[in-house]
Order: structure tokens, then sequence, then C-alpha cells
């Protein structure tokens, strides 16, 4: 979720329901390289705001992950973290043709040495260790559940699987039986189970938990300028089945949603400056209005904006119905 996990989402995600959410995505090598000063802004935690805090880390060999794992425990601030979670579903071209991110699912026997010798090291420094995959790399190999064996036996505390091979990107449907086939190969393993992929509301988590026998779900892009989603699917898993085909849970209107981006760039400025958070915001802001009256022309006016007064005066014209649209 590069761009979109910063500090200050998670806190507002985690405020709504989230139990947990990894940082942005960092290379083990550039902590190894650079210490944590190149990346500090991806890796920061906070953890009086967003609950139990884990750094993500993607890389290409079990030194960098160990050695990254004891730099970054040397920082006051970054020492705190719980989980160290190890990225090997990321299908970015970039990373996966350094042999990082799901690029590891083809090179089984090298996944398993990092992860053994990465729980060792997380074990040491006190934390846990996650990893996050996908069903495959391409969808011909039919190894999913032999990968996922292998990562529990490695040494894996969780495992978390989105449903779509590297080669899909995000394209197409999730496949929930192929998640559910990967959790199966793990069910005598001491190993909490995740599912990922095409999660987007009460009914969807709910189904995916039935078909896939999690033990829990993670969400991703639906939950991109979204943070009510994570409170809306607790409340809908714990209503009475039978009531559930009624559930009409309300939305958030437009005024909450303008509301809460003005909170997360307020909170992202207070981070990295004005003009760095308003840019990167750019990919974020749209997020939040789609869906509602004039938001394409709404969408153009955000993504050229350059500070908060700006952006907060965007808002303001769309809420009293002066432009886009209206």
């Amino acid at each position: 979720m590069a761009g979109f996990s910063c500090v200050t989402y998670r806190g507002i995600c985690h405020a709504n329901g989230s139990d947990y959410a990894p940082t942005e995505l960092t290379s083990a090598r550039s902590v190894v390289m650079n210490g944590v000063t190149k990346s500090y802004r991806f890796m920061r935690i906070d953890p009086g705001r967003e609950g139990v805090t884990a750094i993500q880390l993607f890389g290409n060999t079990s030194e960098d992950f160990t050695e990254a794992m004891k730099i970054i425990c040397g920082d006051e601030l970054l020492s705190r973290v719980d989980i160290f979670d190890i990225n090997m579903g990321c299908p970015v071209p970039k990373v996966v043709k350094t042999g990082a991110g799901s690029g590891l699912i083809r090179t089984p026997e090298l996944a398993a040495k990092i992860v053994s010798e990465s729980r060792k090291t997380a074990e040491s420094l006190g934390k846990l260790l996650t990893v996050k995959t996908r069903i495959g790399f391409d969808g011909h190999d039919g190894n999913g559940p032999l990968f996922a064996k292998m990562l529990a036996d490695s040494g894996a505390q969780a495992i978390c699987v989105h449903g779509r091979t590297a080669k899909q990107m995000y394209a197409g449907e999730a496949d929930w039986e192929a998640i559910a086939r990967m959790r199966e190969a793990v069910t005598d393993k001491d190993v909490y189970f995740f599912a990922n992929g095409d999660v987007r509301d009460g009914a969807s988590a709910k189904r995916i938990l039935e078909v896939t026998g999690a033990d829990g779900i993670m969400i991703g892009r639906a939950a991109c300028g979204n943070p009510w989603i994570f409170n809306d699917i607790k409340e809908y898993l714990r209503a009475d089945p039978d009531e559930t085909s009624n559930y009409n849970k309300s939305k958030p209107t437009l005024s909450e949603k303008c509301d809460m981006l003005i909170t997360e760039l307020n909170g992202r400025i207070a981070e990295v400056g004005e003009k760095t958070a308003v840019t990167e915001m750019r990919s974020v802001m749209p997020h939040y209005i789609k869906g509602f009256p004039g938001a394409a022309h709404m969408k153009v006016a955000l993504c050229r904006a350059s500070t908060e007064a700006e952006v907060r005066q965007i808002l303001d014209d769309c809420l009293e119905g002066r432009e886009y649209g209206h």
C-alpha cells in the first residue's frame, strides 16, 4: 500500500476498527546500506495511535533481512515495533526483477532460508515474524499449498495470502478457493492465517472467511479513503445471521469524507511538511470523493492543489454546491 499506509492513516484506521496495519514497503538492503535515516518516514510507527505495529520489509537475501532488523531495533522509536512483516507478494516489476517480493515465490528454497533466519533474529529481538504472499507466481505451477506449508515450517508465525498471482497484479477476481487450499495446507501448523483480496464490505468479508477458513482478513485497496470499512465489517460479522440480509449500513456523507480527508492531510503535513504532504495526497484524495456528484471535476482540481488552504477551499466549494457538477 505504498503511498497510502503512512503512520497518520494507520492511526486513523486503528481508530476506526483496524486491529493492525503494516508500514509501507521498505527495502531491507537500503536499511543495511544507509541505516534507518533514508527510509525512516516509511517505517515510522506510533504505538500510542496505531496499537499493534508492524514494519514491512522486502529483499532477496536472508542476510539483508536479519541485519536490517538489528539496525531497526537500534533506533529508540522503531525498536518498539511488535512485528516484522516479510513481503513475498509485491508484484511490481521493479521489485520482482530483483528476486524480491512475489519473485520469491519462484525461489522457494531462498524464501525458506529468509523466513528461517529472519525468525531467529526476530525472536532474539523479542519480535514476531509474519509473511505476506500470493496464491502463486503465474498460476501454472500449482505450488501454493506447498509454499504456504514451507513458510509455516520455516517459522512464519502468521501468513497472509492475496488471492491473485503475481502476473495478475490486481486484475481479475481474487481466487478464494486457491487461498482455501493454502489454508488447508497449514491447518496442522501453529500459524495464524489471513485471507486477502476483493473484500469490500461486510458481506464479502463473511464470504471469504467461510470459503477460506482463514483466521482473519486483511484489507487493502478497499480501505483507501475509507477507514470506516473496518468497523462496518466488524459490525456486520457480529450481527445476527438472520438480520444480515437486511443490513444496510449508512455510508459516510460527503461532508464526513471531506473532514476525514483534511484530518489525514493535516497529519501528513505534521510528518513531512505541507508541500510534500499535499503532493503525495494527490493520489489519495480522489478515493475519498469517489462516487459523489462532480467527483471527476473535483479530482482534477484536487490534483492541482499545492497547499492545504487550496484543498480546503476546493472541498468547501463542493460542499456548498458552487462548483464541480452541481
